[in-house]
């Protein structure tokens, strides 16, 4: 498992365009899949279904300062195994293309976050946690996407 520093910093030196609302959704697919494909955490995080989707409030506090402004890209070096840092970036060449209000949508049309969000209103806050076992059920019958990062960590 690496460290959520880390994690945050492999995905901010892959893109120029991250907002905290960006990276919040790239990290949640990052931990979803590595949780999907190899059955554990990358990193130690928890998932809440927030009005604007999944959001680790870990991340969120420590990025909180950009409000809706893009962070800085990271330049430097991370010392992250090869094999991490390939998944992480396969993960983002295909979810990185999208903004942050397309993420957004995308894991509100999602089961695990959907599920989550049982019993509030649209713009309710919210501090239910997106159970992994919701999804590991989920993102493991995506298989079209599954193959797609299959290929990319290859």
């Amino acid at each position: 498992m690496i460290s959520v520093e880390e994690l945050t910093k492999v995905i901010l030196s892959c893109r120029t365009d991250i907002s905290n609302k960006k990276l919040q959704k790239l990290a949640y697919y990052v931990y979803a899949w590595y949780l999907t494909i190899y059955g554990l955490q990358i990193a130690d995080l928890t998932f809440e279904a927030w009005e604007h989707g999944p959001v680790s409030r870990t991340i969120y506090n420590r990025y909180r300062q950009y409000g809706w402004s893009v962070i800085p890209q990271y330049v430097g070096f991370v010392l992250v195994p090869n094999d991490k840092i390939k998944f992480i970036k396969g993960v983002i060449k295909y979810y990185g293309k999208f903004d942050a209000d397309t993420l957004e949508k995308m894991t509100h049309n999602e089961m695990p976050w959907i599920n989550a969000r049982k019993g509030y209103s649209p713009h309710e806050a919210s501090d239910a946690v997106i159970l992994p076992k919701d999804m590991v059920e989920y993102y493991s019958q995506q298989k079209e996407i599954l193959s797609i990062i299959s290929d990319e960590i290859r």
